[in-house]
C-alpha cells in the first residue's frame, strides 16, 4: 500500500503566510482536493498506483497552524476557503473535485460554498453537531465538547493546549475504533505513514489542531441545504467513531438538494483504504 504523498510545495499566500500542500498521481491528471482529517498534514494519501490507474492527481493541503503551513490567527471555514481558491488560482486549476474525510468533510463542505466545487465526496465525514436531531444521535461527550465550544470556547482551548498532542490524538483514534479499522490503522503500510502525518502536524505545538476542532463544532456560517453541489457521501457501518456522523451520514443525505449515499455493512471508518478505487471512480468520471 503506497499511501504516502511524496510531491510537496509551498506558496505564499497575500497575507505572506505559507501554504504547503503535497500531491500524488500524475501531474496532468485530474485535479481532486483532499481535504484531511483531524490532526493531519497532507503527507498522508491514498493507494498511489489506483490514483495513476484512475488518472487522478491528488492535491492535499495542509491547513494553517499545522505541518509547515503558517498559523492563521483568523482561522475561518471561509479563510481556508480563501486559501484554497488562491492555491488553485496558482495551479492554474479551473474545475476541481473535492473530497473530505472525517473532519476533513467540514472544510470540504465549506469549498462548496465558498468556492465553485464541481463534486462533493464524504468519506466517514464528521457532521454538523450543533443541528438539533443530529446532536440527539450523538455521545454525551461529544455533545458536551461541542456545547463547550460554543458556550465557553477558552476553557475548551485552555484543556486541548494543555493535553492533546500528535500521541494522544493517535491513541483517541485507536481506541475508538473498530476491529476492522484497527485492522488497516495498524498494518505495517499504513500506521508508520499515519503516525508521521500526524508528529508533522503538531510540528508548531497544537495551536492549528485546536483552530480546527472549534471551528468544526462551532456555527458553520452554512447549512448542507445551502450545497448545490453534486455530493455522494460514503459510510462504512461498522464505523464507532463518536466524532464521525453518528447516523452514517442519513440526516445529511437527506439536507443535501443533490446527494447519494453509499452504506458499506462490512467496512468502518477507515473505507477510504479499503474501497478506494470505488470511491476515486466517483471523481475520476
Amino acid at each position: 500500500m503506497k499511501i504516502k504523498n511524496s510531491r510537496k510545495y509551498n506558496v505564499s499566500l497575500p497575507d505572506n503566510r505559507i501554504l504547503t500542500w503535497y500531491e500524488s498521481g500524475p501531474e496532468q491528471g485530474k485535479p481532486v482536493l483532499f481535504c484531511t482529517g483531524a490532526g493531519m498534514s497532507g503527507l498522508l494519501g491514498v493507494e498511489v498506483d489506483l490514483l495513476n490507474k484512475l488518472n487522478i492527481r491528488l492535491i492535499t493541503p495542509t491547513r494553517p497552524g499545522l505541518g509547515d503551513s503558517t498559523f492563521d490567527p483568523q482561522k475561518s471555514l471561509k479563510s481556508f476557503s480563501k486559501d484554497i481558491l488562491f492555491l488553485l488560482d496558482h495551479l492554474r486549476i479551473k474545475n476541481i473535485n473535492v473530497m473530505g474525510f472525517s473532519q476533513g468533510a467540514v472544510f470540504a463542505m465549506a469549498l462548496c460554498v465558498y468556492c465553485h466545487v464541481d463534486k462533493l465526496l464524504i468519506v466517514a465525514g464528521q457532521d454538523q453537531f450543533d443541528y438539533p436531531d443530529t446532536q440527539n444521535k450523538l455521545t454525551d461527550d461529544v455533545v458536551n465538547m461541542q456545547r463547550q465550544a460554543v458556550g465557553s470556547p477558552d476553557s475548551l482551548t485552555s484543556w486541548i493546549k494543555q493535553n492533546i498532542t500528535a500521541k494522544w490524538l493517535m491513541d483517541f483514534i485507536l481506541n475508538y475504533s473498530a476491529d476492522v479499522d484497527l485492522a488497516i490503522y495498524k498494518s505495517i503500510d499504513f500506521l508508520p505513514v499515519y503516525q508521521e502525518c500526524m508528529v508533522k502536524a503538531f510540528k508548531q505545538g497544537n495551536d492549528g489542531y485546536t483552530q480546527d476542532l472549534l471551528i468544526t463544532m462551532q456555527p458553520w456560517g452554512f447549512s448542507p441545504e445551502e450545497i448545490k453541489t453534486p455530493t455522494t457521501l460514503w459510510y462504512g457501518m461498522k464505523d464507532t467513531s463518536t466524532v464521525h456522523s453518528p447516523d452514517f451520514g442519513d440526516l445529511l443525505f437527506q439536507r443535501f438538494p443533490n446527494a447519494e449515499r453509499h452504506l458499506w455493512p462490512e467496512e468502518g471508518g477507515s473505507l477510504l483504504w479499503t474501497k478506494t478505487e470505488e470511491i476515486l471512480l466517483e471523481l475520476a468520471d
